[in-house]
């Protein structure tokens, strides 16, 4: 709005705006650049940022089946009605085992049959799988089946209504019955990869109804929590406001309790870093803009611009130069999130590629970069705009940037390296400036190598298993697969040492355990609703107890030698190989106590054992394949399994390497066991391998990042060096005028940027490493096999290359500012 006798003055503001844009070419290309990257950071941090979220979330949910945080087993219907009601709760969906199917002729599948109600199908199956043709069962004979299950049943194209026939037992009946029914749908299901081919046979309400009274009502109720608060949490909330029998019990979704909100929040502040470096740049460059300019605002001032309108020429040249950079920033943003995240995403899950990966492209993730970045601009323009807009003509007229309280008459008597060091803080704001970008810069760098480097891929796999390889097969083949021969064959493999052999029986693969109530309460308590067990129910806890078996396995005595060395008292080696001391797995210590007695049925009687005060890794049964019986498994010696079994075979073969020759271990041992598909390889090496695959992509783009934000710091002190000179060229002219050599003039400005880069670098050595180490304590806790690793030839590489630029830019910027003659430049300088 003009007011009543005020010119218009909108049309020369703009034309001074415009022509000063196009005047200043080289701070506007440090702007652009400056606003360019800002934005592109941002958005590529983001959508890398909640693309590895989105895709660690939908991987989790995927591989536990359900999108469901908790599952309460048997619920009544009065507490399934208090659990609808509660404000805690999101949703409720129930689930109901009915039986199992008959899968002696598919390969390894083992398949329940489920029945679920709609909420729990749509809000919390849905989500959990992909590629739905069909619909879920509505009539009695329908079925839904996933895709690699109709495979196994030699199925390769589905159609909608076929007929499949099916064996099943429902409840505790465990007398088949024979049925024809029909497909309804069929879907990709992916929590086979994690549970070694369980499935789901999903069949209708009509079908459950139909044998109503027969099945073991084993019914779970599968919450949603409102909100993103910790799902324990929520749990005792719930456990409080509503009566919970003892025997049933709350279990939490595993795979899903990852901490989601520490990633965005490690996005939010590595993209506040971002901002906070580009608008240390920004204003940099603006600042130093002004300062150069002072004279020609307090030029405006005489002829009547007011301070309003100084400010509105600084400002439209920020969003001349924001129309320019935010764009080119964004678009290079899209090219990242479409072409190169992807890739990424693929080699950091590369062990569920076949889970599935998804990219976050969303608008909001752009719309809200540009508005980040464009709001840093402005902001970032505020105070030079003041600066500019309160200059008062005379003030302006008598400034000079080069001003020093060391003076020009006194250089003759000072060394060049004190000149130097009196020049780098001239204009202190723009010399913190610097430092603070340079400083930000190489000390993200430190952090992100230090802890990259950290996580060693050989302590990573370290815990893995207790073999560096090993050979085995599920329990219930019924052919000897790891024959003799070919354990001869394996033992001759170059590199390979500790070869151990683990045998179990044969046919009959497990062995009766009696069942004692002072050594095993504990750890039946412990089953106690857990996958549909459910110990209410005295009879069934009878039958339970009466159906007590474990699997037998004997092992090598290395295996014990290698707990004794952690063993305070060690276990009698003598008693072990004599059959009269048991070993248990880690997941049994302190449901089961050490001296007690566990007695097994054979066929050659029965026979006690003393269990041992040590536990076997659980890691040593590291494939899911092998079923494990009613009661723990029991690892026992070579010599008393032959003692105790008629007929015993070899079941595992496991060794440890050198690690020098594990990529042709491998490649040996899948071609010794080519013509056995059943047999599983196991291996550190491809578990090291994969983890390396990982660190590879996390290093390109933790580095990346780091040195994108260095070169933010670079780009400011370029544009400081390049500023200086420029408006010192009047004060080197004279030095030179006076005696000075162009030599010592070029080793002063090679000083001032050695005296950047030596002030950075110590702030980095000193309060940077205090981060890193700050920072090492708290990941050294999320990630148990990180190592501490100081990168100090990364970090001596990286400052000799900002080193180098420090000595070549200020030489470089003299250089182009004498092509004149002296008596030409001074005579230019004084006219400025």
């Amino acid at each position: 709005m003009i007011l009543p006798f005020e010119n218009d003055t909108s049309a020369i503001v703009k034309k001074l705006a415009g022509r000063s844009f196009h005047y200043e070419r080289q701070r506007n290309f440090f702007a652009i650049a400056a606003l360019a990257l800002t934005s592109f950071m941002i958005a590529a941090t983001f959508s890398i940022g909640f693309s590895y979220f989105e895709t660690y979330q939908m991987q989790q949910i995927r591989l536990m089946g359900t999108a469901a945080d908790v599952g309460i087993t048997n619920p009544t219907e009065n507490q399934l009605a208090e659990i609808t009601r509660s404000s805690l709760v999101l949703d409720v969906g129930i689930q109901q085992r009915l039986g199992s199917v008959d899968t002696e002729q598919l390969q390894s599948a083992r398949l329940g049959i489920v029945w679920i109600n709609d909420i729990e199908w749509e809000s919390h199956r849905l989500p959990a799988i992909s590629g739905v043709v069909g619909n879920y069962p509505s009539n009695k004979s329908d079925v839904m089946l996933p895709t690699w299950v109709l495979e196994q049943m030699g199925i390769s194209e589905p159609q909608i209504g076929m007929e499949i026939v099916l064996s099943y037992q429902i409840g505790d009946n465990y007398d088949y019955i024979t049925d024809t029914f029909l497909l309804s749908g069929y879907y990709t299901d992916y929590i086979s990869t994690r549970t070694n081919n369980r499935g789901y046979v999903y069949v209708s309400t009509a079908f459950r109804d139909s044998i109503n009274g027969l099945q073991d009502n084993s019914v779970t109720a599968m919450i949603c929590f409102e909100g993103n608060d910790d799902v324990e949490k929520s749990c005792e909330k719930l456990q409080r406001n509503i009566d919970f029998t003892e025997k049933q019990t709350f279990e939490i979704v595993p795979l899903r309790q990852a901490n989601g909100g520490a990633i965005v929040l490690a996005v939010i502040i590595v993209a506040a870093f971002i901002t906070f470096s580009g608008y240390l740049l920004i204003y940099n460059i603006l600042y130093i803009s002004v300062v150069k300019e002072v004279q020609f605002y307090g030029r405006l001032k005489t002829i009547g611009t007011t301070k309003k309108q100084i400010k509105r020429i600084i400002y439209k040249q920020a969003i001349k130069n924001s129309c320019i950079g935010i764009p080119a920033g964004l678009l290079l943003g899209a090219v990242v999130s479409f072409g190169i995240v992807p890739y990424f995403l693929n080699m950091m899950y590369s062990t569920n590629s076949d889970v599935g990966t998804k990219v976050s492209f969303s608008p909001f993730i752009f719309i809200g970069a540009a508005m980040f970045t464009f709001i840093t601009a402005m902001v970032a323009s505020m105070k030079p705009a003041k600066i500019a807009g309160g200059v008062s003509p005379i003030a302006a007229l008598r400034y000079t940037a080069a001003s020093t309280k060391t003076g020009i008459r006194n250089c003759g008597k000072m060394k060049l390296s004190r000149i130097a060091w009196n020049n780098v803080f001239r204009n202190v704001k723009s010399t913190v400036l610097v430092f603070i970008s340079l400083f930000c810069g190489l000390s993200l760098f430190l952090v992100v190598t230090g802890l990259l480097y950290g996580l060693n891929p050989k302590n990573y796999v370290s815990g893995w298993g207790v073999s560096d390889f090993a050979l085995t097969y599920s329990i219930h083949e019924n052919e000897d697969l790891i024959t003799s021969e070919m354990v001869s064959e394996i033992s001759r493999i170059d590199g390979i040492e500790n070869l151990r052999l683990t045998y179990v029986a044969y046919p009959q693969v497990t062995a009766d355990v009696l069942y004692d109530d002072a050594v095993f309460r504990d750890f039946l308590m412990s089953l106690d609703g857990v996958s549909g067990i459910d110990f209410s129910d005295p009879a069934k806890l009878e039958t339970y107890q009466q159906n007590f078996f474990s699997g037998v396995f004997g092992i090598d005595s290395a295996y014990l030698e290698e707990i004794n060395k952690t063993l305070n008292s060690p276990i009698d080696m003598s008693a072990f190989e004599k059959g009269n001391v048991v070993l248990l797995p880690q997941k049994v210590d302190g449901l089961i106590q050490p001296g007690q007695e566990i007695t097994i049925q054979t066929q050659k009687g029965q026979h006690s054992f003393v269990v041992a005060n040590g536990f076997l890794n659980d890691g040593f049964r590291a494939w899911g394949g092998n079923e494990h019986g009613t009661a723990p498994d029991l690892y026992i010696s070579q010599t008393a399994i032959q003692e105790l079994f008629p007929q015993y075979r070899v079941f595992r073969v496991a060794f440890d390497t050198d690690g020098q020759q594990d990529e042709n271990i491998l490649q040996e041992l899948k071609q010794i066991t080519a013509s056995h598909s059943k047999i599983y390889v196991i291996s550190r090496y491809e578990r090291r391998e994969e983890m390396r695959d990982y660190l590879v992509t996390a290093n390109v783009l933790g580095t990346g990042l780091s040195v994108i934000l260095l070169l933010v710091g670079v780009m400011n002190f370029v544009n400081t060096m390049v500023a200086n000179v420029s408006s010192r060229r009047y004060e080197l002219a004279i030095l030179e005028s006076v005696g000075m050599t162009k030599r010592q003039i070029k080793r002063m400005l090679a000083m001032e940027g050695c005296c950047y880069w030596g002030v950075s670098l110590s702030l980095v050595a000193t309060i940077g490493t205090a981060i890193f180490i700050v920072l090492y304590v708290i990941f050294s806790q999320l990630a148990s096999y990180a190592v501490f690793s100081y990168p100090f030839i990364p970090l001596v590489l990286v400052s000799g290359l900002v080193l180098l630029i420090c000595l070549v830019v200020p030489i470089w910027a003299y250089k182009a500012d004498i092509e004149l003659p002296v008596v030409e430049r001074l005579r230019i300088s004084e006219k400025d």
